[in-house]
């Protein structure tokens, strides 16, 4: 009897051990060491496939360091609900957040809070620099803006309208963008002649583009300064008949991007390189926490990653122009990192 009344000790106790065990909130595995993990948690700005490899990218940085990284996709285009998730993980008392910010004027003082909650924060794809994250990764958006207006100048030497299509005009990188666009369009024949907001709704997105195919029969270049817009943007001049007449470009590339480059139905897009907005947040942010000086991450994180760190804590990771032409080896750096779009 005594030795089966120690036995059922026994295998109470490794019930509780189990049971505990048990209480993570995502699928990453426990500690072995018993050490309390790092726990950085990545937000979105909206549900896009643009985050897919980002979320690659975060996976991969998180592994290596043998940190918990999860992200977070708010399903609409909602500074409120944007809100609601931060303060989610602040109530949960996370190490770090990075946010893809959808409007700094409301989001700006919620990253001020969790400062001074003592959570760490950096912004990543979309910035709020006059709060108090400590960095941004991600896209120079103006100089993206101006990228794009580049590209425009090579795909209309001769000049014309332009009208542009964006999720939310007052979101920062939504604003820098169009406003380097007009900085390289100086001095041509180019004219930026109106942005229509679809609150990151591709049908409303869609309408959007059928509204100035038929109202605006001079239209020249149609601009798609989200992610989805391109796709949208392309079928609606598709289904119009009017693609010998209007020149795409676009950002990024998400999957059906890249299809309608691969048949020449886009122009041109302008890529970021979001697995490295995954990669690099993590593995700026893990710094942060666990060296525990701000100056220090930072000088690390310049010297293994590359990437310099201009003033204001900026981390540019840059942009590139893919066209029909190069869209194949583009694809194949892509495959060499473990994702198909970008």
């Amino acid at each position: 009897m005594r030795n089966s009344g120690i036995y059922i000790v026994a295998l109470a106790a490794l019930v509780l051990m189990t049971a505990g065990c048990g209480k993570k909130e995502q699928a990453s595995a426990p500690s072995t060491t018993g050490e309390k993990k790092v726990r950085i948690v990545l937000i979105t700005n909206g549900n896009s496939p643009f985050w897919d490899p980002m979320e690659v990218g975060m996976r991969k940085a998180a592994e290596e360091l043998g940190c918990e990284a999860i992200s977070r996709r708010p399903t609409t285009d909602s500074p409120a609900l944007q809100r609601q998730i931060i303060e989610e993980y602040q109530a949960q008392k996370v190490d770090g957040i990075g946010i893809s910010v959808i409007e700094s004027d409301t989001i700006g003082p919620v990253i001020d809070e969790l400062m001074n909650s003592g959570i760490k924060v950096i912004t990543f794809d979309s910035d709020a620099a006059n709060s108090k994250r400590i960095a941004y990764i991600g896209t120079n958006n103006f100089e993206a803006g101006k990228a794009a207006g580049e590209a425009a100048k090579k795909l209309l030497p001769e000049g014309g309208k332009v009208f542009g299509f964006v999720g939310n005009q007052n979101a920062p990188n939504a604003r820098e963008r169009i406003a380097g666009f007009k900085e390289a369009i100086k001095g041509t024949n180019i004219v930026l002649v109106d942005v229509f907001d679809d609150n990151k709704d591709p049908a409303k997105a869609r309408a959007n583009v059928e509204n100035v195919l038929q109202a605006h029969k001079d239209v020249k270049m149609l601009l798609g300064l989200f992610s989805y817009d391109g796709p949208q943007i392309a079928a609606a001049v598709k289904e119009a008949g009017v693609r010998d007449k209007v020149k795409i470009l676009c950002f990024d590339a998400e999957p059906e991007t890249i299809n309608h480059l691969k048949r020449g139905e886009i122009d041109a897009t302008v890529v970021q390189k979001p697995y490295e907005f995954g990669y690099r947040s993590v593995q700026l942010l893990y710094k942060i926490i666990t060296l525990g000086d701000v100056d220090k991450a930072l000088k690390e994180f310049e010297a293994e990653s590359g990437y310099k760190v201009a003033p204001g804590n900026v981390i540019d990771t840059g942009v590139e122009i893919i066209t029909p032409q190069n869209i194949n080896d583009y694809l194949k750096r892509l495959e060499d990192l473990g994702i198909k779009s970008s």
